[in-house]
C-alpha cells in the first residue's frame, strides 16, 4: 500500500513530535507508530485513516523527572531500542523532582497549592527542549484517551505558545479497553502507568500495590514525606519569629511558611480515609493490618 510522505517539504522548525510519558498511552503510539498496517488493519480503519490521526512524528520526546517506577524506565529502555534517534530523553537542568521536594522541604501539591510537577519538570522541558532545538512551532502529538477529553480541555497553553497540540487517541476514538487489546495484538507486554513514585494522587489501589511491589519506591516515598514532617514546623517557626511577614500576595515570603503544614494533617498522598489523610507510615500500617486480616479470613 502506498503510504502518505509525511516528511515532505516539512520545515525543520515545524517538526512533529510525540510527548513521551512513558506510560500505556504515548506507549500505544508508539506501537501504532512502528505497526501502522497492523493497527489499522486490528483498528477495522483505513491506513490513511490512521496516518491522518497519528502522522508518522519526527521524535518522541521524554522530559525525565527522574522519580519514575523503574518498570516504566524497562518500557522506556525498550522504547528506545526500537526508536533509535527518534527517541529523545531530556530533564530539567540542575535538579529532579525528589531533589526538588527535599531541598524545599516540601510534597508535590501543598494545601492550597497547585499541582506544579507536570508542568515543571515536564511541559516546561519539552517546550525549553524545542526551543533549543530550534523547533518554533512543533505539533505535539498527545496521549490522551477519547474518555479523558477533559484532560485536553484543561490543558492552557503558555503566552506566547506557538505549538499545535493534537490528540490522536481522541480522534481514533481509542479507549483505554481498546488500547489494551491493541497492545495485547502487536504483542506488548502490560504497561505500567506512568507518574512519579510519589504521586499525591494515587488511588487507595495504587498505593497499596507500590508498597507491596515496590520496595525500593516506597523508601523513596518515606523519605519525601519525612522531609516534609521535619521541615514543616521550622518553616513555620521562622515566620513566626519574623513577625508573621506576608508579602503581596498574601503569602509567607520565601523560606517561611503560614502554616505548619504537617501540623494541620498535610500529608504526601492526597486520597483521604473517613476524611483524614493519612502518613506513610499510617498508609503501611492499614495494608499490613488488612493483609493479616484476609490471611487470618
Amino acid at each position: 500500500m502506498e503510504t502518505l510522505d509525511l516528511f515532505a517539504s516539512r520545515p525543520e522548525e515545524r517538526q512533529i513530535l510525540l510527548s513521551y510519558g512513558g506510560g500505556k498511552d504515548s506507549t500505544a503510539m508508539i506501537a501504532m507508530d512502528l505497526n501502522r498496517d497492523a493497527s489499522a488493519s486490528y483498528l477495522d480503519i483505513t491506513r490513511q485513516a490512521l496516518d491522518e490521526a497519528l502522522p508518522v512524528f519526527d521524535r518522541a520526546v521524554f522530559s525525565d523527572p527522574g522519580a519514575e517506577f523503574s518498570t516504566t524506565y524497562q518500557t522506556i529502555a525498550k522504547v528506545q531500542a526500537l526508536l533509535g534517534g527518534r527517541l529523545v530523553i531530556t530533564r530539567k537542568v540542575g535538579e529532579t523532582i525528589a531533589e526538588w521536594c527535599h531541598r524545599l522541604g516540601t510534597v508535590p501539591v501543598m494545601p492550597g497549592g497547585a499541582h506544579v510537577c507536570s508542568k515543571k519538570f515536564k511541559g516546561d522541558v519539552l517546550a525549553a527542549w524545542a526551543r533549543t532545538e530550534g523547533i518554533t512551532h512543533p505539533v505535539w502529538l498527545i496521549g490522551i484517551e477519547a474518555n479523558e477529553g477533559r484532560r485536553a480541555k484543561r490543558f492552557t497553553p503558555p503566552d506566547g505558545d506557538t505549538a499545535e497540540y493534537r490528540y490522536p487517541l481522541i480522534d481514533l476514538g481509542l479507549t483505554r479497553s481498546d488500547l489494551d487489546g491493541l497492545m495485547k495484538h502487536l504483542g506488548w507486554p502490560d504497561v505500567h502507568k506512568s507518574s512519579c513514585v510519589f504521586c499525591p494522587y494515587m488511588s487507595e489501589g495504587e498505593i497499596r500495590d507500590l508498597y507491596f511491589n515496590h520496595p525500593d519506591e516506597w523508601r523513596r516515598v518515606a523519605a519525601i514525606e519525612e522531609r516534609f514532617r521535619q521541615t514543616s514546623a521550622v518553616k513555620h517557626q521562622a515566620w513566626l519569629d519574623a513577625g508573621q511577614p506576608l508579602n503581596s500576595a498574601s503569602r509567607a515570603p520565601k523560606g517561611m511558611w503560614r502554616y505548619d503544614s504537617w501540623a494541620i494533617g498535610a500529608r504526601l498522598f492526597a486520597k483521604s480515609i473517613d476524611g483524614r489523610r493519612l502518613s506513610v507510615s499510617e498508609w503501611a500500617q492499614r495494608f499490613e493490618t488488612t493483609n493479616m486480616s484476609s490471611e487470618a479470613a
